[in-house]
């Protein structure tokens, strides 16, 4: 069998590492055991060692898909019971999702995606909505379930304003609080292997399934059997995507550096 694998999409500092030791330490039982898959382009962060260094847990580093596809490809199925891929953050989350993708295809079968889980740094939308809506916009497209990270001194308003603008556009992704220590409030429901997603990109899809026909109901017309591509996959000819996602590292940093000021 496959090992469930979820992807844990977010901006620089948002809390990624920090929501993997919690999961690591407070969601999975004595006979579990998980891996941690981060970019070589991260920043270390203070969790690193306490996932490295933990009873059920292995902390490893890849330098791009293919070689985060070949060392998944090596592990044990029957030693690793999930995985938690964290994405690069220098690149955007089209990109990410992409590059997961190619992942999974050459990983000889070893790994499937249970679900994609998007952190939300609130703290950078507070002082940035106009700014980084698009990419929370992005996130939330890919994402089963959205985290609500770096909440701390950000005014409740902005943390409902965040939740209710996918709300109502009928996003059936979950929300789940991340307390100031990174700990997901529920995080046995984040694991659960439930799509929740609106992408489709990594879905099997039958187009013929939509369309209803049986020998008394044909249409007339002609009618397309190919799929639609995902709006943040589409390109130009040139290669450059048709829907643009800003890059909010600098937001991300801004924000941290307001907060120490804050704290000092």
């Amino acid at each position: 069998m496959s090992i469930p694998t979820y992807l844990i999409l977010g901006s620089p500092t948002s809390g990624r590492c920090g929501i993997a030791r919690g999961i690591i330490s407070s969601a999975l039982g004595d006979d579990e055991f998980c891996g941690v898959y981060v970019s070589e382009n991260e920043v270390p962060t203070e969790f690193d060692k306490g996932i490295a260094s933990a009873p059920n847990a292995g902390f490893m580093r890849y330098s791009s898909p293919e070689d985060a596809a070949k060392k998944i490809a090596a592990l044990d199925e029957k030693k690793f019971t999930q995985i938690l891929f964290i994405g690069d953050s220098t690149k955007s989350p089209a990109d990410n999702v992409e590059d997961f993708s190619e992942t999974l295809k050459l990983s000889e079968g070893n790994a499937r995606l249970a679900r994609i889980w998007s952190v939300f740094d609130c703290s950078m939308y507070s002082m940035f909505p106009k700014e980084t809506t698009p990419y929370f916009d992005a996130l939330s497209h890919f994402a089963d379930c959205v985290l609500l990270s770096r909440r701390s001194g950000v005014p409740n308003r902005d943390v409902e304003n965040l939740k209710s603008r996918y709300e109502k556009m009928r996003h059936p992704h979950l929300f789940e609080m991340v307390d100031k220590n990174f700990q997901v409030k529920n995080p046995m429901e984040i694991l659960v292997e439930e799509p929740r997603r609106i992408s489709m990109f990594f879905d099997e899809y039958d187009p013929l399934d939509e369309l209803d026909l049986d020998e008394e109901n044909l249409p007339e017309e002609p009618f397309n059997l190919e799929r639609k591509t995902d709006p943040y996959m589409e390109r130009s000819r040139n290669g450059e995507r048709l829907k643009e996602i800003p890059d909010v590292r600098e937001f991300a940093r801004m924000a941290r550096e307001a907060e120490r000021r804050k704290q000092s």
